[in-house]
C-alpha cells in the first residue's frame, strides 16, 4: 500500500480496513495478517489482564465451552498443531471429536479464504516453520472475523488445541488509548514481518480513531494526538518516527 498525499479517514468503533478498503489484496497472505495482528493482540492483552490472569483452562466440547476455573465462555476449535509432524490442521476438516456448532468460526474462515484465494486459509492443512507459526493462523482466524472473540493455546498429550471463545467482557474490545496504541505499534512492528501502513490503519479503524495523511505522516487524533513519519524505500513502506504530541 503506497502512502496517500492527502487523506482524512473517519470511521465507526470496530471497523475491519478488510471490509472497507479497496487497497487490500487479500490474496496476500502478509496484507491479511498485518490488518489483523494489532486487533488481536490489543484484544489477547485486555484478556490476558482481565479474563485469563494464570487461571486453569478446560475444554469441555461435549456442551461446547472453555473454562477458566468456574467461569465459561462458548467455545470454537480453531485448529490443532500434530507436534510430531509440526502440522497445523484447520478445525474445518475436524481433527477432534466435537460438536459441529464447535466449528462454526473454522468454517467460516474456510469461506473467507476461499472468497480470497488465500491459500492458509482455504487449505486443510499447512506445514509450519520458517517464520509462520501456529500463532499466525490463530490471529488471522481471529482477525478476519466480523464478531468478537479472543483464543488460547491449550497443550493436549498429542497435540497443541487452539481454541476462541466469545461472549467476553466488552471491556475486552474497548478502543485503547493513545499509550496504547504507541506501546502496541513499537512492539509488534519490529518483531513480526507485517507492512506497517496496513498494521497502523487497521488498528486505528477497529477502535474507531479518527486520523489523516499529510504527505509522508499520519496524524491519529487520539485524546492525545500521535504522529507517525513514514519513508518510502524499494518499494517498502515503513515507519522512521513515531511520537505522541
Amino acid at each position: 500500500m503506497a502512502l496517500p498525499s492527502a487523506q482524512k479517514v473517519n470511521v465507526e468503533l470496530h471497523t475491519s480496513l478488510l471490509t472497507v478498503s479497496n487497497e487490500i489484496n487479500r490474496a496476500s497472505w502478509k496484507q491479511v495478517y498485518s490488518a489483523c495482528l494489532g486487533r488481536v493482540v490489543a484484544s489477547q492483552a485486555c484478556y490476558g489482564r482481565t479474563v485469563y490472569g494464570g487461571k486453569k483452562v478446560t475444554p469441555s466440547f461435549f456442551d461446547g465451552k472453555v473454562f477458566f476455573d468456574d467461569k465459561n465462555y462458548p467455545a470454537q476449535i480453531i485448529g490443532i498443531v500434530e507436534r510430531d509432524k509440526n502440522l497445523w490442521i484447520w478445525g474445518y476438516e475436524k481433527p477432534i471429536n466435537a460438536p459441529d456448532a464447535c466449528y462454526q468460526l473454522a468454517q467460516e474462515v474456510r469461506s473467507i479464504g476461499t472468497n480470497w484465494d488465500l491459500p492458509p486459509l482455504k487449505n486443510g492443512k499447512q506445514e509450519l516453520g520458517k517464520g509462520f507459526p501456529a500463532e499466525h493462523l490463530a490471529i488471522a482466524a481471529v482477525g478476519v472475523t466480523k464478531n468478537f472473540y479472543c483464543y488460547c493455546k491449550i497443550e493436549e498429550k498429542e497435540y497443541d488445541l487452539y481454541v476462541a471463545f466469545s461472549k467476553l467482557p466488552t471491556t475486552v474490545f474497548a478502543s485503547i488509548n493513545a499509550d496504547t496504541f504507541f506501546r502496541l505499534s513499537a512492539r509488534c512492528l519490529p518483531m513480526f514481518n507485517v507492512e506497517h501502513r496496513t498494521f497502523v490503519e487497521s488498528l486505528l479503524m477497529w477502535n474507531g480513531i479518527p486520523y489523516e495523511w499529510k504527505l509522508k505522516k499520519l496524524m491519529a487524533h487520539f485524546n492525545e494526538d500521535v504522529e507517525l513519519s513514514f519513508e518510502e524505500e524499494e518499494g517498502r513502506v515503513q515507519i522512521f518516527a513515531m511520537k505522541i504530541l
